[in-house]
């Protein structure tokens, strides 16, 4: 099967492109033909490689035509991409993918998982036009040091300003307290409209809570944050602060996750202490 993934020929040719010709499944035909035909009620989609996907990506499937019509749907509010082809021709498929879905105007809510580095860099680089994007989840298990592409890609995605992000979920993935502070200079593009952010299980410690903490000093909207399962055993100045902002930003907060941290009898006492001088 030859890939399609040029704009013009699949805008020339959507209209009576063989299904069969594009992929092996009669169930992602089904949700290709959805796609195709506009359906209203298709708002979200699960692409992957993992049985709980709507659509199941397997060798038969031409990615730049799946890209292509995600791109034009209209309806389409939530993607979740749960794996993609990385062997041999893969770089090729995804590409492609990347490409159709970079034209998309309506989607609101991504989450990617179980990625290369490579791939997720280039689906937040494609995903960082979107102006009307207000969910980023980067799941579990991810690599996301300072060195790999993703990280760069999200830090340009936060510090552009072209989305407004309300939630940002980047919990569980391999994150240390660099990195979470290179992403906390981007927390302060979003301050006016960031209503949920997760760091649980990203391995920071006090500096990393302080970093994160100066990110958000500006917040005007934050109403839950998450910090469960972290290290924070030697973070007395973080908790401090923590307490503190706490007292100080608006009455928007509702939900504070310290559940599973590490916290020691001097962290405990500094947190409580911020509390009463605040």
């Amino acid at each position: 099967m030859d890939l399609q993934y040029d704009y013009i020929y699949n805008e020339a040719n959507a209209a009576q492109v063989n299904l069969e010709d594009i992929t092996f499944s009669a169930r992602n035909a089904k949700i290709l033909q959805r796609l195709r035909d506009g359906d209203d009620k298709l708002t979200n989609l699960r692409l992957g490689m993992m049985e709980v996907c709507d659509f199941i990506i397997s060798e038969g499937d031409d990615l730049g035509w799946l890209g292509y019509l995600i791109g034009e749907s209209q309806c389409l509010k939530s993607l979740l991409i749960w794996g993609m082809p990385e062997g041999e021709g893969g770089e090729q498929q995804i590409n492609a993918f990347v490409k159709g879905i970079a034209r998309n105007h309506s989607i609101r809510d991504i989450s990617i998982n179980s990625l290369s580095d490579d791939t997720r860099a280039a689906i937040v680089r494609a995903v960082g036009n979107y102006s009307q994007l207000e969910i980023l989840r980067i799941n579990s298990h991810n690599d996301f040091g300072p060195n790999t592409n993703s990280h760069s890609a999200v830090v340009a995605l936060l510090e552009s300003g072209v989305c407004q992000l309300r939630e940002l979920w980047p919990s569980g993935n391999d994150i240390d307290d660099d990195v979470v502070a290179t992403l906390a200079n981007g927390f302060k593009s979003i301050a006016e409209s960031l209503e949920v952010l997760v760091l649980s299980h990203t391995s920071i410690g006090n500096d990393g809570l302080l970093a994160v903490l100066a990110g958000l000093s500006n917040s005007t909207s934050l109403r839950t944050l998450h910090l469960a399962s972290n290290d924070f055993s030697s973070a007395a100045e973080g908790l401090s602060l923590l307490s503190a902002l706490l007292q100080s930003l608006p009455k928007t907060l509702e939900h504070l996750n310290l559940r599973r941290c590490r916290i020691n009898d001097e962290g405990l006492q500094a947190f409580i202490q911020g509390s009463a001088i605040h």
